[in-house]
């Protein structure tokens, strides 16, 4: 059928085994409610010494084991290794945002859990296939935004410029309900990164260009954005830049990611020259002036610019990432219910995390967000299997792992990792293969732990109403880290 002209597809209301032919269907639209609030499912102190001492005596045995290198950077010439090389990647100084915005949206009573809270398994997936209604976006929306999370339009995303938002500048703001040309599922509105994404591949014939490139202002990317770059640019060889805090020179990240490769550059780590120099290569990705994301690549790592290591290792050890290259003629119709499917599943992975991290949360919603999964795991494996026949990965192990958190969900897990003394990186983990098929369980992390070997200044414990209370997806304010890096270790 021609693009757009197939209506959204919807998940059946039992769990059963997806059918390619059956995911299609029409769904309306109706009010959003929010399940009555059950009887506290409290964790036992006893289970959570237990699981403490536990995870405190593996993350002891893991970091005894040298971690190996995350996967090997790609050269334009016919796929070689970089000529540079892993070890030209120069290591941004200082915390990295990244994994520090995780925690504060994914952490119990995070920004996450707010949303996270009304998700609703009795509504299907609302696929739209029309062109997205971008908005006039000023300084004042973008403050508003800011100020006010939950009316205030929240995180507003659109096409890369210079200045942003200049003297004009369209974007898509995530809470504009006035616009019904929006995607949806489980009660909750796709992330507009992705909404711009699925709109630049309606503008373009039903591919996706080489570089699919957004800008976001007044917030961070979260964790569900950026695992999905990567779920869908490894296995169709594409490339995805976003742009966070794009109205800020100063402060966010530049996030590159080609085929397999994930360069995080974060800009407090630049000086101006080199933001102005990734601004350029931005620009010109935008304009289609690469032939294919390893020049990108290229480019980015000569301009030897500072890259958070930590951030890298945590989304490049996803366990939920298929072989390089297996889809690359997927476009049109399909494209779009893997980019649909690929989003809700890691929504309802990170959303559903800061649920289940809240040992106090009710039974019923934590029974909510598993349904959730469940329906997100069929939706996955219906979009998927009809384009992986020639390949020989699990579908179902690939789901599994979708739908889980990179970070362990369960509260005591977690907590030994959030405020550790010696903050952890994710050391890469192969992905699903044919010689290779692996999936994590709720409670198990995305790879191998390792400590940093950095010297570390306490800072004032932070109140946990400012912590792990705050509704929110702005960036964290720098107080949010317990935990930054010192020259001098007199300072432990």
């Amino acid at each position: 059928a021609p693009l757009g002209s197939r209506p959204a597809f919807r998940l059946g209301a039992p769990p059963r085994p997806p059918l390619a032919s059956d995911t299609m269907a029409v769904v309306t639209r109706s009010r959003r409610w929010q399940r009555a609030a059950a009887a506290a499912d409290e964790l036992p102190p006893s289970d959570i010494r237990a699981a403490a001492a536990a995870a405190g005596a593996a993350a002891a045995v893991q970091e005894q084991t040298p971690p190996p290198p995350p996967p090997p950077l790609l050269s334009a010439a016919a796929g070689a290794p970089h000529p540079l090389g892993r070890s030209a990647l120069r290591a941004a100084k200082g915390p990295s945002y990244v994994v520090q915005h995780y925690h504060s949206t994914g952490c119990a009573g995070g920004a996450f859990s707010w949303r996270a809270a009304t998700l609703d398994p009795q509504k299907p997936l609302f696929m739209c296939l029309e062109a997205r209604e971008y908005r006039e976006t000023t300084q004042e929306d973008i403050a508003r935004s800011k100020e006010d999370k939950h009316r205030g339009g929240g995180p507003r995303v659109g096409p890369f410029q210079e200045t942003i938002p200049g003297r004009s500048w369209q974007a898509l703001p995530k809470y504009d309900f006035t616009s019904r040309a929006r995607s949806c599922a489980f009660n909750e509105r796709m992330h507009v990164e992705w909404e711009n994404h699925a709109d630049h591949i309606l503008k373009n014939g039903g591919e996706l260009p080489t570089a699919s490139v957004v800008a976001k202002a007044g917030f961070r990317s979260c964790a569900p954005c950026c695992r999905d770059m990567l779920a869908i640019a490894r296995p169709t060889g594409k490339t995805f830049i976003m742009v966070d805090l794009a109205d800020d020179d100063a402060r966010g990240t530049f996030h590159f990611v080609a085929g397999g490769q994930y360069l995080p550059v974060p800009k407090e780590a630049c000086d101006a020259d080199e933001v102005a120099a990734l601004k350029k290569i931005v620009s010109k990705a935008q304009d289609n002036g690469y032939e294919s994301g390893a020049a990108i690549v290229d480019e980015v790592c000569a301009l030897g610019v500072p890259i958070d290591m930590a951030a890298r290792s945590l989304y490049l050890g996803d366990a939920a990432l298929l072989p390089e290259g297996c889809a690359e003629r997927l476009k049109g119709n399909d494209l779009l219910e893997v980019l649909h499917a690929e989003h809700f599943a890691r929504l309802t992975a990170e959303y559903g995390a800061s649920i289940l991290r809240d040992a106090a949360r009710p039974a019923g919603v934590r029974e909510a967000v598993a349904r959730c999964r469940e329906r997100a795991k069929a939706m996955l494996i219906a979009a998927w299997a009809p384009h992986l026949a020639g390949v020989k990965a699990d579908l179902q192990s690939y789901a599994d792992a979708a739908v889980s958190p990179l970070l362990p969900e369960d509260p005591a897990e977690y907590e030994c990792f959030r405020r550790s003394l010696r903050p952890f990186r994710v050391v890469a983990t192969p992905a699903l293969t044919a010689e290779r098929l692996q999936a994590i369980g709720e409670r198990t992390t995305g790879g191998k732990l390792a400590a940093l070997p950095s010297k570390w200044k306490k800072r004032p414990p932070v109140r946990e109403d400012d912590s792990t209370s705050t509704i929110t997806t702005a960036v964290p304010d720098d107080a949010a880290s317990r935990w930054s890096d010192s020259e001098d270790p007199t300072d432990v």
